[in-house]
């Protein structure tokens, strides 16, 4: 018995010192910096992998990755990706992407991966969220009030439990503070953050984007969610309404897509192939049965 307390003394410095060795040292993350920021291209996503080291990323690569990178709906629009990668993990956003070259920097690889099919972004509803290339609408019954659009509003909140700040630009649509249409960031159900068009539902109505001269081309891509602490439901199990996306071209509808609680960020896809190669009235309604926490947030691009 005597002889097995040494032996485990042995075992777990043996596993102290695997532990160590795997993790990255502050030189490490600086190397990998350094060779990023000669490495990156214009267009080139920098990220991490597993997820879970996102908040490292951002800490030593930060000035090389944007709010729209960091928050990215997705992957497919981006040709290559320079992915900081411990303990061989993969990420998800890069499956099925070729990788082309990697570079070591002690338990840090940097691997440089191409896209085999990036999508062709011919207009993006996000940068085109404002006037005079987009609208918004508050329509109660037969009435549709148009919102304002405002800029350099004083921005409130932030924080543990705060929820998506509101923009300092936005459409307003009433004097209730979360009845706006405008660009921010939610936390998804993986805890990851999503830029998006927050567009709260409002009872009884619809809340309506318009985008009258949208490029349109064969599809409709984008995905919808709502915040975390409205999609996780309480702690008895109870969970919010479905929300409801409508998407129209010149009147006419061209999908829709219904987001159910657990659903998290949740993809749509629509055809709108005959309406390619010119410009569009484009118009996306919100609704809900129930508007009661729906903390809802879309983004979407014609390609």
């Amino acid at each position: 018995m005597l002889l097995l307390i040494p032996l485990a003394a042995g075992a777990e410095l043996v596993a102290e010192w695997v532990t160590e060795a795997r993790v990255p040292r502050e030189a490490d993350w600086r190397a990998a910096q350094q060779y990023l920021r000669q490495t990156r291209r214009d267009g080139d996503l920098v990220a991490s992998a597993p997820l879970w080291t996102d908040p490292l990323a951002r800490r030593y690569f930060g000035d090389l990755i944007s709010l729209a990178d960091a928050a990215r709906p997705d992957a497919t629009r981006y040709r290559r990706a320079l992915v900081a990668t411990i303990r061989g993990r993969e990420h998800p956003d890069f499956q099925g992407w070729r990788e082309t070259a990697q570079q070591r920097f002690g338990p840090i690889t940097v691997r440089t991966l191409e896209n085999p099919a990036p999508a062709q972004v011919r207009y993006d509803l996000i940068a085109h969220l404002h006037p005079p290339d987009a609208r918004g609408f508050r329509v109660l019954g037969n009435d549709s009030l148009e919102c304002q659009w405002r800029t350099g509003i004083n921005v409130m909140g932030g924080g543990l439990g705060q929820g998506a700040l509101a923009p300092p630009n936005r459409f307003t649509c009433s004097n209730e503070g979360w009845n706006y249409l405008g660009v921010t960031v939610i936390e998804d159900m993986e805890h990851r953050g999503r830029q998006c068009i927050w567009s709260h539902p409002v009872q009884g109505g619809v809340m309506a984007t318009e985008w009258p001269e949208a490029q349109v081309a064969a599809r409709l891509h984008g995905h919808h969610g709502l915040a975390y602490e409205a999609e996780r439901g309480d702690d008895e199990g109870h969970i919010g309404a479905d929300v409801e996306l409508r998407a129209l071209v010149d009147g006419e509808e061209v999908g829709r897509s219904l987001h159910h609680d657990g659903e998290g960020w949740k993809v749509f896809d629509f055809d709108t192939l005959r309406f390619a190669n010119g410009t569009h009235r484009l118009r996306i309604e919100i609704r809900t049965e129930n508007a009661g926490m729906r903390h809802y947030c879309f983004e979407g691009d014609l390609r």
